[in-house]
């Protein structure tokens, strides 16, 4: 009996797909799902004096032809050029409305990555947080009434309150406990340190060719660096366009 070639293909990417949703299940397990409602969170200290206890990036989310987006690492994190954001400007050259819209989805957004015990479950996992609940955080830190909320013996769980409005998360109620505490007893704070996940790898370099490719599936057209060498942030830059 002749084998089936299609079939086989078939198959095997059957095998890859679902490989690859097992992995990526995985990896999401690893970090803490944020309920509507209230989240109490104990944030980790870094691994030792020198390393920082959260770890910064930015990410372009872009969209595909399905429907589903896919997050890319800004390489300009890295202080290296990034196709991304070179699309993100010219795009905003254009005067499209559609391209307008599809600059707006891709815009380099800041991520924040930290360490914390899931007091729902007692494991430490990864917090992911935009820009605004981290200036809540660091916020919480600078103030004399709590300092470092991240201090083992003294420091102070975190209360994240989620609140959806017009299907968009609001964290505008969010603070630590009013006492501080210690974070566990002996035992629990150090199997906790030892199970730190490596937040810091979790900042990934891209590369640039496969974030050209990316540019390129997005709009079918070679992206060319379209920026001065003159660094211009958003605000700066949409001030310009509007002059």
């Amino acid at each position: 009996m002749a084998i089936d070639l299609n079939a086989l293909r078939a198959k095997h990417q059957e095998l890859v797909n679902s490989g690859s949703n097992n992995n990526n299940s995985e990896f999401l397990s690893n970090f803490i799902q944020l309920e509507e409602g209230t989240n109490v969170v104990r944030i980790l200290p870094g691994k030792d004096e020198d390393t920082m206890f959260y770890a910064e990036t930015k990410i372009h989310r872009v969209p595909d032809a399905q429907g589903n987006i896919k997050n890319v690492h800004c390489r300009k994190v890295h202080g290296e050029k990034c196709p991304l954001c070179d699309l993100y400007y010219a795009l905003w050259k254009t005067g499209r409305k559609e391209d307008e819209d599809l600059a707006r989805t891709i815009k380099p957004r800041a991520r924040y990555y930290m360490n914390a015990v899931d007091r729902e479950s007692g494991d430490v996992k990864i917090l992911s947080i935009g820009v605004i609940l981290f200036k809540k955080i660091i916020a919480a830190m600078l103030d004399e009434d709590f300092g470092d909320i991240t201090d083992l013996d003294n420091g102070f769980d975190f209360k994240i309150i989620k609140i959806m409005e017009d299907k968009w998360p609001k964290y505008d109620q969010s603070q630590p406990r009013p006492k501080s505490s210690p974070a566990g007893n002996k035992a629990e704070v150090a199997a906790w340190m030892d199970s730190l996940h490596d937040i810091h790898g979790l900042v990934k370099l891209e590369d640039y060719e496969d974030v050209k490719n990316v540019c390129s599936a997005l709009t079918g057209v070679d992206i060319k660096d379209s920026r001065t060498s003159e660094d211009v942030s958003d605000g700066d830059y949409l001030s310009k366009l509007q002059s």
